[in-house]
C-alpha cells in the first residue's frame, strides 16, 4: 500500500473589521434575513482561516468542475404520489417474477424450459437497456433544466427499484438454468446482467425512495450532473451518503483486472478510507471489478473498469464523526464564537457555536444562503453546539441565530472536490 502523503499545513490568518453580510438562499422552510440594526455588534468582528493542504479529507470520485452543467441543493419531502407508484411497480414486478417461476416449474420438457429461460433472460437484458436509456435521458434533461430536481430524483429512485427487482428475477432464472449445460446460460451472461443492474442502484437513490415514502424525514439532497455524470450527496442519521456515476470513464478493450490488482488500485485511490477498513471483498468478471470495503458503521463501494483501471462509480456511507475536515474558518461576532470546518463542495461541513465569554456551547438555528436568495434552514446545533450540513457549490453565507437577538454571519467558499483529493 502506498504511504499517505505528507501533510503540509498552510496557515492564513486574516482579520476583518466590520465584515458585511453576504447573500442568502431560499426554500420553503426558511428563516428571513435578520435586520442588521437589531444584530449590529458593538465590537470589531474577528475572522481566522486555517487551511491544511493535502490532508486526505475524504477520497472521492468527482465530476470535474468544468464539466458540471447543473448543481442543485434542495430539501426533498415525502410525496404519496410517487411513493404509491413505487409500491405498485415493485409489487407488479414481483408478481411477474413469481408467475415466470411457476410457468417454468410447470413446464416438463427440457427443451421447452430452456427456450423459455432464454426468452426471459433476453427480456431482462432488454429491460436493462431500457433502464440505462432512461437514466441517460433523465440526466440530460436535468442538465438542460428541462426537469426539476424532484422529478430527476423520482426517476432515479424508480430506476433503482426496478433494477433491484430485476436482480431478484435474474437470480431466480440463474438458479433454474443451473441444471442445463448450455452456452446460452453462461456465467458471463448472468454476470453481465447482474453488474449492469448494480450500476443502476445506489445508496442515495435508496435514501430518496425512503424520503419520498416518508420512511425517513425530509432532507436536503445535492444533485450535480454533467452530460453523462451524476453526483448525489446527503446527510442522514449521522452518515454522509455519496453516490457518483461517471460511465464515460470506461474504455472499450480487452483489459481485465485480477482481484490483487483491484485491491491495489483501491488502496492507491482511497488510502484514508482503506486504512479504516475492517473487511473487504471483491467480485467481477475481470472487465469490471466491484470492491466493497467495510469499516465500523460505514463503508464504500467502487466499480473499477478493467481496460482503463479507473473507478467510474463510487458509493460512500461514512459516519460523520469519522469525517476528516480540511480548512477551518473561525469568526467571533455578537458574542458568538463560530467555527466552520470544511471538506469540499457537496461534502459535509461541521459548524460549532460557543459563547465568546464563557466558551459554553450555544443552541443556535443555522441557515445557509447563496446568490442573494432567502436562506434555507439547515438545522439547530446540538448539546455540544455542533451541526453537520451539506456544502453547496460556490461561495455561500452561513447565518447563526443564537440566544436573544445575537447573530453571526460567515462567508464560506468550499474547494471543488477534485482540488482536495481525488479517486481517479
Amino acid at each position: 500500500m502506498k504511504r499517505l502523503p505528507l501533510v503540509i499545513a498552510i496557515l492564513l490568518i486574516t482579520t476583518v473589521i466590520g465584515a458585511g453580510v453576504g447573500p442568502l438562499l431560499g426554500d420553503t422552510d426558511s428563516v428571513g434575513q435578520a435586520d442588521p440594526v437589531d444584530f449590529e455588534p458593538s465590537y470589531a468582528t474577528q475572522v481566522t482561516e486555517t487551511t491544511e493542504a493535502d490532508r486526505g479529507v475524504i477520497n472521492v470520485l468527482a465530476i470535474p468542475t468544468g464539466d458540471i452543467e447543473r448543481s442543485e441543493l434542495r430539501r426533498q419531502y415525502a410525496d404519496l404520489g410517487p411513493a404509491s407508484e413505487f409500491d405498485t411497480g415493485v409489487t407488479t414486478d414481483r408478481l411477474a417474477t413469481r408467475a415466470i417461476e411457476r410457468q417454468l416449474e410447470s413446464t416438463s420438457a427440457d427443451a421447452e424450459r430452456e427456450s423459455q429461460l432464454d426468452a426471459e433472460l433476453s427480456t431482462v437484458e432488454a429491460e436493462v437497456d431500457g433502464l440505462e436509456t432512461r437514466e441517460r435521458t433523465a440526466t440530460r434533461a436535468f442538465s438542460r433544466g428541462e426537469i426539476a430536481p424532484r422529478e430527476f430524483l423520482i426517476e432515479l429512485a424508480t430506476i433503482h427499484l426496478k433494477a433491484t427487482v430485476l436482480r431478484d428475477r435474474t437470480a431466480m432464472l440463474e438458479s433454474r438454468a443451473s441444471t442445463f449445460d448450455d452456452e446460452r446460460f453462461s456465467n458471463s451472461r448472468f454476470q453481465r446482467i447482474e453488474y449492469d443492474l448494480q450500476m443502476l442502484e445506489g445508496p442515495l437513490r435508496a435514501h430518496a425512495v425512503a424520503v419520498l415514502r416518508a420512511e425517513r424525514p425530509a432532507n436536503r439532497i445535492m444533485i450535480e450532473t454533467s452530460d453523462s455524470g451524476i453526483a448525489l450527496t446527503a446527510i442522514d442519521d449521522g452518515q454522509y451518503i455519496r453516490e457518483v456515476t461517471r460511465k464515460e470513464l470506461r474504455k472499450n478493450g480487452t483489459g481485465e483486472l485480477t482481484p490483487e490488482r483491484a485491491e491495489e488500485l483501491t488502496q492507491q485511490q482511497y488510502p484514508t478510507l482503506w486504512n479504516r477498513s475492517t473487511s473487504w471483498s471483491s467480485a467481477g468478471p475481470g472487465s469490471l471489478f466491484v470492491m466493497s470495503v467495510n469499516f465500523e458503521q460505514g463503508g464504500f463501494q467502487t466499480f473499477i473498469d478493467g481496460p482503463s483501471e479507473r473507478t467510474f462509480i463510487e458509493h460512500q456511507q461514512l459516519p460523520l464523526d469519522t469525517v476528516i475536515t480540511g480548512s477551518e474558518t473561525t469568526k467571533i461576532q455578537d458574542g458568538l464564537n463560530v467555527t466552520v470546518e470544511q471538506t469540499y463542495a457537496g461534502g459535509p461541513f461541521r459548524l460549532t457555536v460557543t459563547d465568546e465569554s464563557t466558551g459554553e456551547p450555544v443552541e443556535a438555528t443555522v441557515t445557509v444562503g447563496q446568490d442573494g436568495q432567502e436562506s434555507q434552514t439547515v438545522g439547530t446545533t446540538d448539546a455540544e453546539g455542533a451541526l453537520w450540513a451539506l456544502s453547496p457549490r460556490g461561495t455561500f453565507t452561513i447565518t447563526i441565530f443564537g440566544e436573544g437577538n445575537s447573530a453571526a454571519f460567515i462567508d464560506i467558499t468550499p474547494p471543488a472536490p477534485e482540488t482536495v483529493t481525488t479517486a481517479e
